[in-house]
């Protein structure tokens, strides 16, 4: 039987090849980084970029992704803590550096234990891999080296109250050293500080020497003080006791000024009352003889003949007088003449001042 020879189009092998290209560039050429990771890509084996959390691409054949010689450790309390995976996955988390107590010399050659603790971040993984050679070593180196020239700044007994200004200090040459290695210096503690037994003895001793010292010094201040305290409530109870009989005697004064003012308003007002009575009576009456002379005024005006009746009342008064003053002439005596004719002349003029009944 005849075979029939298998051929290929030619437009069908390019996009076969097309396809198996996409397909090879898909797998080997997407990369999904983890969270709180990094990945760094070499091209033609030198350093290329950094692949930061997410979906990353990359050039099939000419990068790839380092995954040794990655030389980034930590050390907590003597164990060695990697800080990248086997895919190259280097972490971008807050680890800490924890050595072993360093035996380090103060100023007066006391020997000091200090504990240390510096927590980090890798910021630029780049520069961590590339830029400084066994990571874990030269930070410890730089933690020791730093320790030991603050330390020697402060005497045994000093050292023990200088931990913030230790750790801050130790904190800003990490940090100052560490941006050149891509690392970031959160903080830096210095967990304990301890000495030899003779040095701890000697430091209790003279610690309880202080303590008692201080006892002195505070009892003698507290005595001091509640002397002080007592001198001045002495004071102060002679200066209320003089206030308040400084303030009895104002008081008094105010009192009896006080009393007198209004013993002198009373009678002031009693002789006022007084007179304003007075004056009304007086003006009553001064009212009463105006109105008085007013009426005769208009009866007058009214019957002139009243005038004329009264004038000769007047008269006979007169003549009457006259005639009993008379030694020749013996009649009744002049009072009773005035008298008889003063009535006729008064009931004269009573007829006058009446008015008729006709008007």
């Amino acid at each position: 039987m005849e075979q029939v020879p298998f051929t290929i189009d030619g437009q069908v092998a390019v996009i076969f090849l097309l396809l198996f290209t996409a397909v090879l560039f898909i797998v080997l050429g997407v990369h999904k980084v983890p969270d709180g990771n990094a990945r760094i890509v070499e091209r033609l084996g030198k350093r290329h970029k950094v692949m930061m959390p997410g979906i990353n691409i990359t050039v099939p054949f000419l990068d790839s992704i380092k995954k040794t010689g990655i030389d980034l450790f930590s050390i907590v309390q003597g164990e060695t803590i990697k800080l990248y995976t086997v895919k190259g996955d280097i972490s971008l988390a807050e680890h800490r550096m924890d050595p072993e107590p360093m035996s380090l010399i103060g100023s007066d050659n006391s020997k000091v234990f200090v504990d240390s603790v510096a927590y980090f971040r890798i910021i630029e993984p780049m520069k961590a891999v590339y830029d400084v050679s066994s990571f874990s070593q030269t930070f410890l180196s730089m933690i020791e080296t730093t320790l030991r020239q603050e330390v020697s700044k402060f005497d045994g007994d000093t050292i023990l109250s200088a931990r913030d200004s230790l750790s801050e200090n130790l904190r800003r040459v990490l940090q100052e050293a560490a941006v050149n290695w891509g690392v970031s210096v959160a903080r830096v503690e210095i967990e304990d500080i301890s000495f030899g037994k003779q040095v701890e003895e000697q430091l209790s001793a003279a610690r309880e020497q202080e303590l008692i010292r201080r006892a002195e010094i505070v009892a003698a201040q507290s005595l001091a003080d509640q002397a002080v305290l007592e001198a001045e409530a002495f004071k102060k109870s002679e200066i209320l006791k003089a206030e308040g009989q400084k303030q009895s005697i104002v008081l008094v004064a105010e009192a009896e000024k006080q009393a007198k003012i209004l013993a002198a308003q009373g009678q002031f007002e009693e002789e006022k009352l007084q007179a304003e009575a007075k004056f009304l009576l007086a003006s009553r009456e001064q009212e009463g003889i105006a109105k008085g002379y007013q009426a005769i005024i208009d009866s007058l005006a009214a019957n002139p003949e009243v005038i004329v009746a009264l004038e000769s009342i007047k008269a006979q008064e007169k003549v009457a007088e006259s005639i009993g003053k008379s030694s020749n002439t013996l009649i009744l005596p002049s009072e009773a003449a005035g008298l008889f004719g003063a009535f006729g002349a008064a009931a004269k003029g009573i007829g006058l001042l009446t008015p008729s009944r006709k008007e």
